[in-house]
């Protein structure tokens, strides 16, 4: 569970909003009996599969087999985190969200750093315009860049001057917070004396989505390494979630129908300084999940656009493979390829805004780059090789949850490898595993009970206090017995118990055995539940019975233990 989130909060909001009234909004569903029904979103059908339960607050497909909640359903519909879907739910419910007090116990301390950050940005900013000091240098460089003075006030460049931190050395407070939780002071490994990790560099101040600096890139210019230096990792920044340029790309369009991602720092800049006010720059790391789910959270394309090298083209294309899980239908990536040796910055200054702007609107798309690179870096002559090809295209097709999409991508790499029937092939494929799956999920009397009380809640108060044993080899058991104990006098549903088990092993499983059909009218589950539990009351005597056995032919029985099997054997008699 999301630490930010209460327990309580989520069982509220399960408890207050109708599974059928939101998915009906966004598919047709028909009642058929108990349950709705309808075509589902998840993957390609003629007829529909796709089962909601308004009882059990439950989605289901028997085709693909996908299941859940509707936190569940949001999540995989809408392409959302687990804290995102709760906040999408509770938005379209008017539900007030309760957070644990450690968000704003959270939020109150990390204010502190955000203000040091933003004060210190001033003085950075302060110390380039400086005509007296060595920014003045720095200032230069950024005008003979091309950089005109409202883009370096817009961005709020600076310059760090060399030992400017020194005037704080006797406040202890103040070296800790710049030391030890921000990282911008580091200590001389030979004399111990303070120095500023950005010193005698351009500053570029580094914001988050909502528009606080977080953070610094810096830069030298002059002949020297590294070129580009970005904040440590603290309790604020954490590069592989932020992307310089987002706050500004926000702040200056109401719709936002594409963003480029490039390489760096000065390509925002120039961009923005030629009007085309949609870009932003990965940190000094490769794009990650996080990033992805931010931009297509504001826009539903993203542009690729880094450097014309091969360094580039290799970045591009572990672009494609991170990108693919978040191909939900809507959401689009393009490729970008720029000359050889160019890079934004420099191409637009050569180019212009128009001629620029064309190559944006001439982009490749997703699946032309994919076969390009795929078909570039794989050849086969020979039956086995086009196999390991093929086996390969797919494993990264399968990762787009888009169906309609992955159809079509299979349906083209048949046509290129002489498969015509590759899509036939592939869903065949997909059906024989699921089968397999299901199959060799054995129903025990344990599994049977759980999937009973999982269905049936209700049914918790018929479990007697059942007398257990150590030497106990029955699988589940104690499982079984824990389970009846936490929710025996709790209030609960089948909803609630799913989502308790949320990012543990036993989800997967819970979530099969609430799918299972006992064959059973409802006027009847009672009396056969009842039976279920008297049978496991008989394996649990027949399994402590015959470990009895198994320790009497191994070293004997004590006379104790002697009576304890002649008495176990009697009870068994009795009840069969």
């Amino acid at each position: 569970m999301i630490k930010y989130v209460s327990r309580s909060f989520i069982n509220h909001l399960l408890d207050q909003i109708d599974i059928v009234n939101l998915i009906k909004n966004k598919i047709k569903l028909k009642k058929r009996g108990k349950n709705f029904f309808g075509i589902c979103p998840f993957h390609l059908e003629k007829n529909p599969s796709f089962a909601v339960s308004s009882v059990k607050q439950l989605y289901h497909c028997f085709g693909c087999g996908a299941h859940g909640n509707i936190i569940d359903f949001v999540m995989k519909y809408d392409n959302l985190s687990f804290l995102e879907s709760i906040e999408s739910i509770a938005n379209i419910f008017s539900i007030p969200i309760t957070y644990n007090n450690s968000v704003n116990k959270k939020f109150q301390k990390n204010n502190i750093y955000y203000k040091f950050i933003f004060n210190l940005s001033i003085f950075y900013k302060n110390s380039l315009l400086d005509p007296l000091g060595k920014g003045r240098e720095a200032y230069k460089y950024l005008l003979n860049r091309g950089f005109n003075i409202y883009i370096i006030e817009y961005f709020s460049i600076g310059f760090s001057p060399l030992y400017w931190h020194k005037k704080f050395l006797n406040n202890k407070n103040i070296i800790k917070i710049l030391y030890k939780k921000l990282g911008i002071l580091k200590k001389n490994k030979i004399n111990n004396n303070f120095y500023d990790i950005f010193y005698n560099r351009i500053i570029f101040p580094i914001k988050n989505i909502k528009g606080f600096i977080i953070g610094f890139g810096g830069r030298v210019f002059e002949n020297k390494n590294p070129k580009y230096l970005n904040s440590s990792e603290n309790i604020i920044f954490h590069k592989s979630n932020e992307l310089y340029g987002l706050y500004e790309t926000k702040k200056e369009n109401n719709i936002i129908k594409k963003i480029l991602i490039v390489e760096g720092y000065i390509d925002v800049i120039s961009l923005f300084q030629f009007n085309i006010k949609y870009a932003v720059a990965i940190l000094g790391t490769a794009i990650t999940d996080i990033h992805i789910k931010k931009l297509f959270n504001i826009t539903n394309k993203i542009v690729y656009c880094y450097d014309g090298d091969q360094a580039g083209i290799k970045a591009q294309w572990k672009s494609l493979k991170i990108s693919l899980p978040h191909l939900v239908n809507g959401k689009e990536i393009k490729f970008m390829i720029l000359p050889n040796g160019e890079d934004p910055d420099s191409l637009i200054r050569k180019e212009g805004r128009i001629l620029f702007k064309k190559r944006i609107n001439n982009t490749l798309s997703f699946s032309k780059f994919f076969f390009k690179q795929l078909f570039l870096k794989n050849l086969f002559s020979s039956c086995e090789e086009k196999t390991r090809f093929i086996y390969k295209a797919l494993s990264f097709i399968k990762l787009i949850p888009d169906y309609f999409l992955q159809i079509n991508l299979i349906k083209t790499l048949g046509e290129k490898v002489g498969i015509i029937n590759l899509v036939d092939i592939y869903n065949s494929l997909k059906f024989q595993k699921k089968i397999v799956k299901n199959n060799n999920f054995k129903k025990t009397t344990i599994r049977r009970l759980l999937s009973l009380l999982v269905q049936n809640p209700e049914l918790i108060k018929l479990v007697p206090q059942l007398k257990i044993f150590k030497s106990s080899n029955i699988n589940g058991l104690f499982f079984f017995i824990k389970f009846v104990n936490f929710y025996k006098n709790k209030n609960i549903t089948t909803v609630k118990i799913l989502e308790q088990y949320r990012g543990t092993k036993l989800k997967k499983i819970l979530e099969i055995l609430v799918t299972w059909n006992h064959m059973i009218p409802d006027n009847k589950i009672k009396k056969f539940f009842i039976n279920l539990i008297k049978k496991l009351k008989i394996n649990i005597l027949e399994d402590r019975i015959e470990y009895l056995i198994s320790l009497e032919r191994k070293i004997g029985l004590d006379y104790k233990k002697k009576q304890e099997l002649w008495s176990l054997n009697k009870i068994l008699i009795k009840k069969k």
